[in-house]
């Protein structure tokens, strides 16, 4: 008995042309021809062919949809892909439809018998040709698979600095949610207990004492106020953005020191500034304000038993610039330096300050994705702070 087939095609002359080409072979009857996709189903439930000749393209249902029906209603029943078009897009979905095989159009007249031979035999028949456009589609998927691999670790990659940086984030707010909550309370806690003295003193008419009394709360106030408005600013930075431009750091260091000539006259300390510091490149404003506060602490915090010297000088280091204020005041105690740039850290409370100059200093640089740190050999040693800024490019 020979393969039974059925030709599925829209067009006549193309039925009966490949008619003509599988009975050829004397090993080959077909035994009926389908003009649209839904007839194909129908005759493939009557007459149960061996081979169903499928044209990809065809009115009513097309040839994917007609193959995917056959396959689920009759599947002992094989469909050959019939098309004139080599296109991965076509290939795949009937192939996923159910298709046993795929051949091209203008290869029937040399491979149409032989192809529906292998599928009645119960082995698949792909064109070399179509073969050649699956493994380009085979290698670009796979190429795109990859891409999309990469681009999946890339994101879980950032997903994960983001998490990374979120939970410091959160260590830092709780440190500073903490360190507010208590140093605030300090300035409330002097002035609700001077405000009671001050109205004992007013009771026993104290002047004297009511004068000390009212300056006592007014401190408090004016340090309270002081506090609120470095936690603005330091709130601030990363949000409010000045455009970057060329800084001369000689002449910014230069301009800090004429700040606090008075201060620096009354300690007598000597200053040195390096003259030929390279140009750097960041926030001028926001740089000053580093500068500011690091020779502000240097002048703050000297040693009165001997002269005191403070050097400013910056130099290039593995492509930024890296800027220096070096003091021989008191000096740091070694577990004490990285604690420093800790919010309202404060080494000796009997200096005047509110403990936020370098934590809004450290945010400052590591907003210009530079470092910050301290070093010094101990007490009575001296200190050096360094910061790292982008150089000009």
């Amino acid at each position: 008995m020979g393969i039974r087939v059925i030709i599925a095609d829209d067009h006549e002359s193309l039925r009966a042309g490949f008619r003509g080409i599988l009975e050829s072979d004397d090993n080959i009857e077909v035994i009926s021809e389908a003009g649209n996709g839904r007839d194909t189903v129908k005759l493939v439930s009557e007459l149960q062919p061996d081979v169903v000749v499928m044209d990809v393209a065809m009115p009513g249902i097309n040839g994917v949809d007609a193959t995917r029906e056959i396959t689920r209603s009759a599947p002992e029943v094989r469909v050959l892909a019939l098309s004139g078009h080599n296109d991965g897009f076509f290939v795949k979905g009937m192939l996923e439809a159910g298709a046993r095989g795929y051949l091209l159009k203008d290869a029937a007249n040399s491979e149409l018998a032989a192809a529906v031979q292998t599928l009645s035999e119960g082995r698949i028949y792909v064109s070399p040709t179509v073969v050649d456009t699956l493994t380009y589609s085979f290698l670009s998927t796979m190429s795109e698979l990859n891409a999309s691999r990469e681009k999946q670790q890339q994101l879980l990659d950032e997903i994960r600095v983001k998490n990374q940086e979120l939970e410091q984030q959160n260590a830092e707010l709780e440190r500073y949610t903490y360190s507010v909550s208590h140093d605030l309370r300090a300035p409330l806690v002097t002035i609700k207990g001077f405000i009671g003295l001050l109205k004992r003193d007013i009771e026993g008419g104290k002047d004297r004492s009511i004068e000390s009394d009212i300056k006592q709360i007014s401190d408090a106030t004016d340090r309270m106020a002081r506090q609120l408005d470095e936690l603005l600013e330091l709130s601030r930075v990363g949000r409010l953005v000045n455009p970057p431009v060329e800084i001369n750091l000689s002449e910014m260091a230069a301009a800090v020191v004429a700040m606090y000539s008075g201060a620096i006259a009354e300690c007598d300390v000597d200053v040195k500034i390096d003259a030929t510091m390279p140009i750097a490149y960041g926030d001028e404003g926001r740089i000053f304000e580093v500068l500011q506060n690091l020779i502000g602490n240097a002048i703050k915090f000297v040693d009165n038993h001997r002269q005191s010297r403070i050097e400013v000088g910056a130099e290039i280091s593995d492509g930024q610039v890296l800027c220096h204020v070096r003091d021989n005041g008191i000096g740091i105690e070694t577990e004490y330096l990285e604690r420093v740039f800790n919010l309202f850290e404060r080494l000796n409370p009997q200096i005047e300050g509110t403990g936020i100059g370098l934590a809004l200093a450290k945010r400052i640089v590591e907003f210009h994705q530079g470092k910050i740190w301290a070093e010094s050999d101990g007490l009575g040693q001296g200190s050096t702070f360094l910061f790292s800024i982008p150089a000009i490019e």
